[in-house]
């Protein structure tokens, strides 16, 4: 009887949703070339203790930390010693992520609220009532089926609706923790539709282009980031033999792979090789199966960046120098909505060097020269738990980003 009680005990605790009550988010900001030495060495003592939101990587840019009740003195002790200073950016994750849950407006038949963020259930039934609301112009495509066998689905958007044209491809939620992603994917969808035929941009893009407008690539770890823990970000493959599970959907593509995180328990684990996560393996068989694919951008968050290739080195492709001028003129836009600051430039030497990404991929083997990936708001302040309220401003001035980027194709 004991030991059934204990076993009881230890799967209820495996199965219940990880609370961090009691979790804050540090932020450290090197001031010298010595001090990024110094927090470089701190990430490898305390690596397996926390969660670098942020890693080390430049003089000047902040390093964000998420630690724990238990460890939160340790870590603060450990990083003053070295002479750097500790400021808290979030105060209680838990309160935060349990806010962005809340609805100021709940979905009805009459209307899907997109200022709120949603469950995954939620987001599949929106798009099977959309697709079918807009069926003029909106259909719903499987790309993939995911390890644990949910579809990974696309809404094509154009018009005419069964032309074959050059395809616009946008991706979001790659990284389940980073819930903003596939909530502003959702926000520009509607925008696209509701625009035809009262946009002369959008009306003109739809007639040219067919989008396909990926809301959420990870389903499993986004169902898992609302059902077990709110900060995961891998898929949820198993990883026969290890302790920890998942592997980073963009650290897994088929180009440059193999220069990224080997520990199975960290959240930029690579996998065993290239394309084992089914999810990546399926996604990349249906682009290249696609007819002149003009664009693609894949969503992510947080740091307010859009992002070129490469990421696997510091060198610059042969292209670099258009995709980074229409990078620039994208964030312009951007900026001109509401005066959100962002930065632009090759994902290895603007953030850090990411081998077996998706936008090396979609550039180095599926040749779609404006490849993109994009950290939308914020800087940190409320960074992989950004509240609601902020889901329609990112959309809106990401969309006219967007609409840059697609113009310049035509």
């Amino acid at each position: 009887m004991f030991k059934f009680v204990v076993l009881a005990s230890l799967l209820a605790a495996a199965f219940a949703a990880k609370s961090y009550s009691g979790y804050q988010v540090l932020r450290i900001t090197p001031t010298s070339e010595d001090d990024l030495t110094v927090l470089s060495a701190v990430q490898k003592t305390i690596g397996e203790m926390v969660d670098f939101w942020k890693l080390p990587r430049s003089v000047g840019t902040p390093v964000d930390i998420m630690v724990s009740a238990e460890y939160r003195d340790l870590v603060t002790r450990l990083i003053e010693a070295r002479g750097l200073q500790v400021e808290i950016m979030i105060d209680d994750v838990e309160k935060l992520s349990d806010e962005q849950k809340e609805r100021k407006t709940p979905s009805t038949s009459a209307g899907f609220d997109f200022t709120s963020y949603h469950s995954l259930a939620e987001i599949n039934a929106w798009m099977d009532s959309f697709a079918a609301s807009y069926s003029s112009l909106v259909s719903l495509e499987d790309l993939a089926t995911s390890y644990e066998g949910r579809t990974i689905r696309a809404l094509k958007v154009g018009a005419p609706k069964f032309s074959v044209k050059p395809v616009i491809w946008l991706e979001g939620g790659i990284h389940s923790r980073e819930w903003v992603s596939p909530a502003a994917m959702m926000y520009m969808t509607n925008m696209l539709v509701e625009g035809y035929g009262n946009d002369a941009d959008v009306t003109a893009m739809l007639d040219t282009f067919d989008f396909y407008m990926i809301i959420n690539y990870n389903p499993d770890g986004y169902e898992y980031t609302w059902t077990n823990d709110r900060m995961w970000r891998k898929t949820r493959s198993n990883n026969v033999g290890r302790f920890c599970d998942g592997v980073d959907p963009n650290r897994n593509w088929d180009f440059q792979w193999g220069n990224a995180g080997t520990n199975p328990c960290a959240d930029d684990y690579q996998g065993t090789n290239a394309h084992s996560e089914r999810e990546v393996a399926e996604v990349t068989d249906y682009i290249l199966g696609l007819n002149d694919v003009r664009v693609f951008i894949d969503f992510h968050a947080y740091s307010q960046m859009w992002l070129t290739p490469w990421g696997y080195t510091y060198r610059l492709p042969s292209d670099f120098s258009e995709q980074n001028a229409l990078a620039g003129d994208a964030v312009a836009a951007l900026s001109a909505v509401y005066g959100t600051d962002y930065t632009y430039g090759s994902i290895a030497n603007t953030i850090y060097p990411a081998s077996g990404s998706s936008v090396d991929w979609a550039y180095g083997v599926a040749g779609i020269k404006y490849s993109y990936a994009v950290e939308l708001r914020d800087l940190g302040r409320y960074g992989f738990l950004l509240p609601a309220d902020q889901i329609a401003p990112t959309a809106i001035e990401t969309f006219e980003a967007v609409k840059v980027i697609v113009k310049a194709t035509m």
